[in-house]
């Protein structure tokens, strides 16, 4: 009996119950100030760092951890109302969030938000009326595996049908000559959780969430940050100077002039379909976790046909289309072994997975490099598949294939 091989691996760290420890670089900004956000934990590489208000996220970072230390910007945006905002910060298998109160002040625009009396005098300083109890750590269920992790909406009613989280399969794959695909988790009926590991800078990605009747369902990525938004802010009570605001005013204004033209005020991404060619795609590799493909076919050794239909049928063996139900579905098998008719294969091109196999039987053949086979059975989450049938385009970058219907193609920044 084949082996069962899952591609994602599960990473097993303790879990701290330690908050993790940071400071900013002033007692209070300007809107459209940067704020400067140091961090120490004692095991993650990664932290995030969350400004809220009541109402919801103002602004947040990533922060990479280095012999556990770490230092990021966040682009105040200078539309924020005037007054108190909690600043969270937390790490990924952390039980714990650390909170702090920071005071921002909008000099140059007014809002039904404000929330402050400016007294003029000779955290200047700033005093809360009252107590906030946004101050104290609150325990939250945060406790995930190292890594990235990017949360994703999924529209479940669907041309008259409603899915449960049960009867969703959400992936996210890195488009690229590599396969790194990750099948996602259901937090609900509508949010889908992906844990990644091992991927670093921008790279391009496909967000896909099926139904188990092979239906795309729309997706579409949300901030990975918690959103803790507190119940309810102090009163801000700002002492000031008049010549050290106008002062911070001006500079203010002078940076945000300057960062104007790369200006990412969360920082997670670029999340526009015409800009995912900028992606990096990882370079060729044809191991999947360790594994090399039982059969490998380099187009350029073959006479060139124009579909993949075409290649599949004249010179590529161990490759079978059969319909379930009215769609066709793909099976591989090993030399010498006979096909398993009961799960099909997993079929990626560019390490997207394909819904419709339809449309990628007529894709141009012309694009395609190589056509790799691995046999034996692979676990997806809770679904399996019987072997994976791989096809990389000579560019790595999904080349003139249009995406499945109702997927995300964007271009992501994974932190270092």
């Amino acid at each position: 009996m084949n082996r069962i091989i899952s591609l994602i691996a599960t990473i097993l760290l303790a879990h701290s119950t330690f908050a993790a420890e940071f400071r900013t670089d002033r007692d209070w900004y300007l809107a459209g100030e940067q704020m400067t956000v140091s961090v120490t934990d004692q095991d993650a590489l990664i932290a995030y760092a969350e400004l809220c208000d009541t109402q919801g996220l103002a602004a947040g970072t990533i922060i990479s951890i280095h012999n556990h230390k770490g230092t990021g910007a966040i682009e105040l945006p200078a539309t924020l109302h005037s007054g108190y905002y909690v600043l969270s910060v937390y790490t990924r298998h952390s039980a714990q969030v650390s909170n702090q109160l920071v005071a921002i002040i909008n000099p140059l625009h007014k809002s039904k938000d404000d929330d402050i009396e400016w007294i003029s005098s000779d955290s200047c300083w700033v005093s809360g009326k009252g107590t906030a109890n946004l101050t104290n750590k609150k325990v939250v269920d945060i406790r995930e595996t190292e890594g990235h992790i990017i949360r994703a909406r999924i529209k479940n009613t669907y041309h008259g049908n409603t899915y449960n989280a049960q009867q969703i399969i959400p992936s996210l794959s890195i488009v690229g000559k590599q396969i790194h695909y990750f099948e996602g988790k259901m937090e609900n009926d509508s949010t889908a959780v992906f844990y990644t590991y091992g991927i670093h800078g921008k790279q391009p990605l496909v967000l896909t969430a099926a139904s188990l009747t092979g239906l795309t369902l729309p997706i579409e990525m949300i901030s990975p940050f918690a959103t803790l938004l507190p119940k309810e802010l102090p009163h801000l009570i700002f002492h000031y100077k008049r010549n050290e605001v106008e002062a911070r005013s001006l500079d203010m204004q002078r940076h945000q002039i300057a960062i104007t033209p790369a200006k990412r005020e969360l920082q997670i991404g670029d999340y526009s379909d015409e800009t995912a060619e900028d992606g990096e795609p990882m370079d060729y590799d044809e191991t999947v976790f360790g594994n090399h493909p039982d059969l490998s076919y380099n187009l350029d050794e073959y006479r060139q046909f124009l579909t993949i239909k075409e290649v599949l049928i004249e010179y590529v063996s161990c490759v079978k289309s059969r319909k379930i139900d009215g769609v066709p579905q793909l099976y591989v098998r090993k030399e010498n072994e006979i096909y398993n008719n009961n799960w099909p294969a997993m079929v990626l091109i560019d390490g997207m997975p394909v819904i419709d196999i339809e449309r990628l039987l007529k894709y141009d053949a012309r694009r395609i490099q190589y056509i790799n086979i691995y046999g034996g059975m692979y676990t997806f989450g809770n679904g399996v598949n019987n072997g994976i049938l791989s096809f990389i385009t000579r560019s790595g970058r999904l080349t003139n294939y249009p995406t499945e219907p109702n997927t995300q193609y964007l271009v992501y920044e994974f932190p270092q």
